[in-house]
Parts: C-alpha cells; structure tokens; sequence
C-alpha cells in the first residue's frame, strides 16, 4: 500500500499552496472557497510557529516535553507557540498581528464547529494582512524559504499577496469591478450611464459611482474624485456631458454654473472670429 508523509515544514507548506489555492478559486468569484483558504491557512499558520519552536528543540513541540514518558501524540496548540514566540522576543508577533490571528481562530471555529457567515470583502483583506505579517515573520525568524516552494500554478497569487501594493491595487480593482457590477443598467433598459473610469489620478481603472462624493465618483485605489470625464450636464439646456467640455461660470449668489458649448456663448464667439 502506497503512503503519503510530509514532515512538519512539508505539511505546513502543503497547507499553505492549498489556502493560495483556495483564495485564488475565491477570487476568480467562487465565494465558498474562502472557507477552504481560511482552514488551510489557520493549519499553515499553526505549523509554521509549531516548527519554528521545534527548531529550538524538537521536544519543545510536545504539550509536556519533560514527562517522563513522553506522549507523542499530544503537541502544542497555536497559542502555546504565539506565547513561546512572544517570550522569546516581544516585538516577534505585533498587536494587530495577534489581533489577525484572533480573527483567523474565530473564523476556523465557526466553520469547524457551528454554522458561520463571511463577510468577503473582510475575509479577502485579513487573510491578505495576516500573509504578509506570516511573510515578515518568516522571513526575520526563520530560515525558511516560502518563495521556492510555492507551485507554479499559484506563484502570481503568493506574489500579489506578498507585496502591499500589488494587493490594495488588487482589492481596489475587484471593488471597483463589483461596484460597476451593481451599478450598470440592464443593456435592455437603454441607459448608457457611466459607473467606471480611469482615474486620471493613479492610471488605474477604480474611479467609481460614489453617493458620498461631492463629485458623484470616488477611486477604490488612491481616492481621487476629480475627473474631466465624469458625466455632467449643462445647468442652461440640459444637454448631457462631461465636466471636461463644460465651461464653468459664478453666479450672482456665488454659485457655480456649467455651461456648454452653445451656452457658455462660445459658439457664437468661435463664429465671429
């Protein structure tokens, strides 16, 4: 009979190329795989900090290493590692690392053992977060390499995950798509109302439909509201635009007014030049 055995660092590797796995199915709008990237990340997450304490010394994994008949079959639980961690060196796991960590065991304790609710959104950032403290710590406390052990298959997912800014562009992107997802008209209904643009601001296609913005449109990536291309319409005729072919008057009271082409009167002085 064929046997399959990974040790300690294999198996938490294996777990984590699942958890990418699985977070990349949930990207791709597979929602419930979340739930299978939050397991197999709560299981690499456990076996990481379990072998970075028996890399000290094997026996320190086991839950009474100095027994005199020691019980194999008992090891420590992740929050025996996270203390042995934090005497070790107090500024190894930070607060809101041990807070991520605290949602992470929440989270994986519902799903094993009660009915349970993900906020996407929630799940997608944390998971995002907790990877890179996972990275740092690894990275400063270990001598393990992540990078070279990661498939193929999923080595854009790890990437993006690993850098900050190629995740939040990431996220910003998908909150953008959802946005323009929830906010486009039926083709049958005839509305040809803009919901997404480019944003002139960071060269990114986040500047969305936004109610809180003064301008009606806010980018997901850097927050910008201001674009020549956002829909607007002449305050004189009605005739619909964008504020970058609109003339822009003070009234009386103080107020702005947009005008067109015709209205604005530059028609009429194109006309007599």
């Amino acid at each position: 009979m064929a046997t399959h055995q990974l040790d300690l660092l294999e198996n938490a590797l294996d777990s984590l190329a699942e958890a990418l796995g699985k977070y990349e199915e949930g990207e791709s709008g597979e929602h419930k795989a979340y739930k299978f990237a939050v397991l197999h990340m709560s299981h690499f997450v456990e076996l990481i900090f379990k072998y970075h304490v028996a890399e000290k010394h094997p026996l320190l994994i086991y839950k009474d290493p100095f027994s005199q008949k020691l019980d194999r079959t008992k090891t420590i639980t992740l929050w025996d590692a996270v203390n042995f961690i934090n005497n070790e060196s107090a500024d190894a796991l930070s607060k809101a690392f041990r807070a991520d960590l605290e949602w992470l065991k929440r989270l994986r304790n519902d799903i094993e053992h009660h009915k349970f609710s993900m906020d996407v959104p929630e799940v997608r950032t944390t998971i995002g977060r907790l990877f890179r403290s996972l990275m740092e710590f690894i990275n400063e406390y270990t001598n393990v390499d992540i990078a070279s052990s990661i498939p193929k298959r999923i080595i854009a997912t790890f990437t993006v995950l690993s850098n900050e800014y190629e995740f939040r562009l990431r996220e910003a992107i998908k909150e953008a798509e959802e946005i323009e997802d929830a906010n486009t008209p039926h083709y049958s209904s005839g509305d040809t109302t803009v919901v997404r643009l480019e944003c002139p601001s960071c060269g990114n296609p986040t500047l969305v439909v936004n109610d809180q913005s003064t301008t009606g449109f806010k980018c997901t990536f850097c927050g910008n509201e201001e674009s020549d291309d956002i829909p607007a319409t002449c305050d004189i005729c009605g005739v619909e635009s964008i504020v970058g072919e609109l003339d822009y008057w003070e009234t009386e009271d103080g107020q702005m007014e947009s005008r067109c082409y015709y209205c604005s009167g530059r028609h009429h002085a194109e006309k007599d030049d």
